[in-house]
Formats: C-alpha cells, structure tokens, sequence
C-alpha cells in the first residue's frame, strides 16, 4: 500500500513509499481503508522533526474516516462495511491514575496514531475495535475527520468550561483549534461569538471565521481587542474566554475582556517555560482558569452529532486539498500561507 513514511528522526525525511498493508492482531483487530485524512498542527511538527515524542519510523497522519473490510475476533458490532473514524490515542491500560480519572489520553502506556505507532496517512490501517465510531450518515468525509480534534473543543468549551446558551464568547487565536472552538460555541447556543486574530491572519483565516459565524471578527495589530469587546458588550465584557493563541498578550487581553465572575478555557501553547499574566486583574474579577490537552475518547460521539448539525457551512475549516500523491505539497502550502485544515484524499 502507498503510505506518507517518516523513515528517521530530523526534518522533512518523510516521503510516499509502499509499505505492508497492516496485519490483524487480536489487539489490532479491525482493518479499515482509509478514505481522507486531515492535517493536524502535531503532523506538521512532526514532518519537521519538531515533536520529541514522535518515534520513527512511523506512518504519519491521525484524523481520519475510513471504511471497514476486515475484522478479527470481538469486533463490538462493527461490520465490513461501515464507515467509521478513531480515537488516535490507543492503548490506554484503565487502571493507572490518569485513566480512572477519566483522562485516558494521559495514560503513559498509551501510544498514538502516527506519533508513536503508524498512523492513516496511507491507504489502510488496522486500529483496535474499542476505539471506533460510527459516522452519521449524513456528515460527508472532509468533515468526519474533524471530529477527533473538535473533541478537543467540545470538551473545552462546552463541558469542562459549561457554556451555557445565552452566554457570549471572545476566541482569542485564528488557527484550527481556534476555528473549532468556534464551531463549538456556536453548537452551544453562544448568544455572541467574537474571534480575534493578527495581521497574518488576515486575509484567510479571519474571513473564515466570518464565514463560520463570528458576530465580529478583530484584527488585533490594527486596534485594542479589549477596546474592541467592551464597546461590543457595552462595557460589560464577556462570559467566556476560549484562550487558543498562546500568546502572553492574547492572554493578557482576554483576562482584560472578561466580565466580572467570567471564565477562560485555555487551550494555547505557549511554547515558553513562563509567560507573564495580569495576576491581579484575574484575582480582582474572580476569574476562573480551565486548562485542557488533546482530544477526549469520552466525547467523540456528541462531536459528530454536532458536527452533523452544524447549521451553517463548515467548508471554510477545510483550506487545502490534495490526494495522497501530493500529499507534500499539501504540507508545504499550509507552512507558507498559514492555512487552516488540509485534506488529504486517499480512498
């Protein structure tokens, strides 16, 4: 089968190759074609040898649908067939302390899809049963593959930070997990939604998210966000605060942009040992801090249901798209023109 294989450790040493189609185990015991994969912000660092965690060689790619045709031992209902996606985070052992605490993504024995053991950037892969679901129907395969890194929102922004409908929301970042936390807040009955971003971010991913739903979308190198917020909330601020960017300043100003009692769910990397905050300005508002990582297995069925029913056009999430043969060429243009999901058809 041809698979996108990263053959050693460094930058740029994966390439289109023919490897094994996978072979059932009683662990790895559902072969699935793989139809489409899309691109995560990890896969990127890992094609230029930046992820310490990656283990080559390995077939790379994790977000993916595909279709079932071989099955081994206790399947748990799944059929040839049926067109399913995966939780990329396997292995998980259910006992340790992270794993009975509900957070099986943490578990050290834990090894993920194209990180540390091959992934679906290829033409088939072989998973265990334990960790696939059902696609609706209705949800086409460009938009399937985002239910893995949308869990990532749904447990962020609609579960551990409670949305409430009615409450609105500043996005602070413009990049995929951006994007998706606002898909979430808008699956969560936000009353408004604003986004904020940077000049690079101009000329693609803020009419995205235009385009997605934001009630109003900031450029913040042309103009104060919180300046901007406060005029939009009439001085009151805003309910929830999903932090996505990473950035000391997009933190600083979404503390600043938070009503009084109003809570912020962090999801950016900062990429830095510390950062300065606005301490006291968070303690003088009662300000709650949420912290969430990687994607939720508990979740990923209310993540196809929402994005099942999204009511508006998810297409603005998807920038770039090629076959499994320019697979590279796909990767390059989202490094150079600061895309957002790239999709990869494969079956």
């Amino acid at each position: 089968m041809k698979a996108v294989y990263k053959e050693t450790e460094g930058a740029y040493t994966a390439r289109l190759t023919e490897r094994p189609i996978p072979a059932l185990t009683e662990q790895d015991n559902v072969l699935i074609r793989v139809r489409a994969c899309t691109t995560c912000g990890l896969d990127m660092h890992i094609w230029q040898g930046k992820l310490r965690d990656c283990r080559p060689p390995i077939i790379m790619g994790h977000e993916f649908v595909g279709t079932i045709v071989e099955t081994v031992g206790e399947s748990l209902g799944f059929s040839v067939g049926e067109r399913v996606i995966c939780q990329p985070h396997l292995y998980a052992c259910g006992h340790c302390e992270a794993c009975r605490l509900g957070y099986p993504q943490f578990c050290r024995g834990r090894r993920s899809l194209g990180i540390q053991r091959d992934g679906a950037l290829a033409e088939y892969v072989a998973v265990p049963a334990r960790y696939l679901h059902r696609v609706p129907d209705n949800l086409p395969d460009e938009f399937s593959c985002l239910a893995e890194p949308f869990t990532i929102s749904v447990s962020d922004v609609l579960v551990h930070a409670d949305l409430t409908p009615g409450e609105s929301v500043l996005i602070i970042g413009a990049g995929q997990v951006a994007q998706l936390a606002l898909v979430a807040a808008r699956c969560g009955g936000a009353s408004r939604v604003f986004l904020s971003g940077v000049e690079a971010d101009a000329s693609l991913r803020l009419p995205a998210a235009a385009a997605l739903g934001a009630d109003l979308v900031i450029n913040s190198s042309r103009g104060d966000p919180v300046e901007a917020i406060l005029r939009a909330t009439h001085g009151r601020g805003v309910d929830l605060v999903v932090e996505a960017s990473g950035s000391p300043a997009g933190i600083a100003a979404g503390i600043k942009a938070l009503r009084p009692g109003g809570r912020m769910a962090v999801l950016g990397a900062t990429k830095q040992p510390s950062v300065l905050i606005p301490w006291d300005a968070a303690l003088r508002k009662a300000v709650t801090l949420q912290f969430n990582m990687m994607s939720d297995y508990t979740h990923m069925e209310r993540a196809l249901a929402l994005l099942a029913a999204f009511p508006g056009d998810l297409s603005p999430l998807i920038t770039h798209r090629r076959p499994l043969a320019e697979w590279e060429q796909c990767f390059t243009e989202l490094r150079d023109q600061q895309g957002i999901k790239g999709l990869i058809t494969i079956g």
